[in-house]
């Protein structure tokens, strides 16, 4: 491939970078795609001009200074583009890299190492290879606060273009160590240019998609997960110890009608912390509907999804609403049911329902669990009608009995 076809595409992978830059800023408003989009378009100038340059349009010291100065100054705001959009904010210290561009600029035009060639080529690529790993560093450390897959090949990308760069450098300083020639590293630059633009692009997109299954499973009043989301964490399978309990917001309508319904929805929003502070990592909940929440906890026996639904109980009522000189106290209901290896989980649900109501009927701020008379009871109760003579009643598999729970 002749240097002009190689030049043509350099500057291509720039330009076509630039445009996809500028639209999927407008798109999503993402931060830094700005500044990747401006980077991109100096480096397509620099290119442009040493291309020119080659072909004797300018004088030889001009356009070696300016690709260089354009270049370099591209490549720093790249590298503060990838810092900004993989920390999703705006920070002074992001400056840094277009701030040492600028520096090394004054530099190099100061002591006229631009006129090498050699020296030139080594100095840019060093800075190409800095602006390249710095923010590749950041991509990578910020994976394990937003684990966008895109991040990998986005850091692939940077390496990789970070490596040619270097391995430019060890031709230039050890002539008989050359692992690459200048122009084939050149070729593979253009690749990771576009391989970056592509990159940069999924990972927009992947984050969109993230945003939007947040918005679809997250009670939008509550930020705490919705029916949706709560129903399809439940395991398909359910085992021994499984537990649903159902909690639902005392006398929640008298709250709204009386105090009105932006305090209803404060009260709501405080309850979902609290129970979603109990509840930590150790459960599935959500809010299913109006006043009403679910809890699902594995691994449990009646007592200690009684404790723990105690515990929702006492922080619930611990809390405490200002509406003018009013103070409003809050309290819960709750009904547990424990999987008794034949309900199904609607049934399972159904059953604490059947015990919340109860603590409902019960008068209110407590819990009650829903019970079960197993088979030997049933199959005794049979036994002892057909002995006496009687005809037996028909047999239910089970029968449901509810027990009050002391409070804590």
């Amino acid at each position: 491939m002749d240097v002009a076809t190689v030049l043509l595409l350099h500057k291509s992978s720039f330009i076509v970078g630039a445009i996809c830059f500028c639209y999927v800023r407008w798109r999503s408003g993402e931060p830094g795609l700005n500044y990747l989009a401006a980077g991109y378009a100096l480096m397509a100038v620099a290119s442009t001009l040493a291309g020119v340059g080659e072909q004797g349009y300018f004088p030889l010291s001009y356009w070696k200074l300016a690709s260089f100065v354009i270049g370099v100054m591209g490549y720093g705001l790249l590298g503060m583009g990838l810092l900004q959009l993989s920390r999703r904010k705006y920070d002074v210290t992001q400056w840094a890299l277009p701030v040492a561009a600028l520096v090394l600029s004054v530099v190099v035009m100061w002591a006229r190492l631009y006129e090498a060639s050699q020296t030139r080529a080594a100095i840019f690529n060093f800075a190409t290879a800095v602006a390249l790993l710095v923010p590749g560093i950041q991509i990578l450390r910020d994976f394990f606060k937003d684990r966008i897959s895109a991040r990998f090949g986005l850091l692939a990308s940077l390496v990789s273009a970070a490596t040619f760069s270097l391995l430019v450098i060890v031709g230039i300083v050890y002539p008989g160590f050359l692992l690459i020639t200048p122009a084939y590293a050149f070729f593979l630059m253009i690749i990771c240019h576009f391989s970056m633009t592509l990159f940069v692009v999924v990972l927009v997109q992947e984050r969109a998609e993230v945003r939007l299954r947040h918005y679809a499973d997250t009670d939008a009043l509550t930020g705490i997960p919705n029916r949706q989301h709560f129903l399809g964490s439940l395991p398909r399978a359910l085992q021994a110890g499984d537990t649903c309990i159902l909690l639902d917001v005392d006398y929640f309508k008298v709250i709204n009608d009386r105090y009105g319904h932006e305090t209803g929805d404060a009260v709501l929003v405080g309850i979902a912390q609290a129970i979603a502070d109990v509840a930590g990592g150790e459960a599935s909940f959500g809010r299913i509907g109006g006043e009403e929440f679910a809890i699902f906890l594995r691994h449990q026996t009646v007592e200690s999804a009684s404790q723990f639904a105690e515990r929702v109980r006492q922080a619930v009522k611990t809390l405490s609403f200002q509406k003018g000189e009013a103070t409003i106290k809050t309290s819960i209901s709750a009904g547990i049911s424990e999987w008794d290896g034949i309900a199904t989980a609607e049934a399972l649900r159904d059953q604490a329902d059947q015990a919340l109501y109860a603590a409902k009927r019960d008068g209110r701020d407590c819990v009650r669990v829903y019970e079960h008379v197993g088979k030997d009871a049933a199959n005794m109760d049979t036994a002892q009608s057909i002995s006496s003579g009687r005809h037996p009643a028909p047999r239910r598999r089970r029968v449901s009995i509810i027990r009050r729970v002391a409070a804590v």
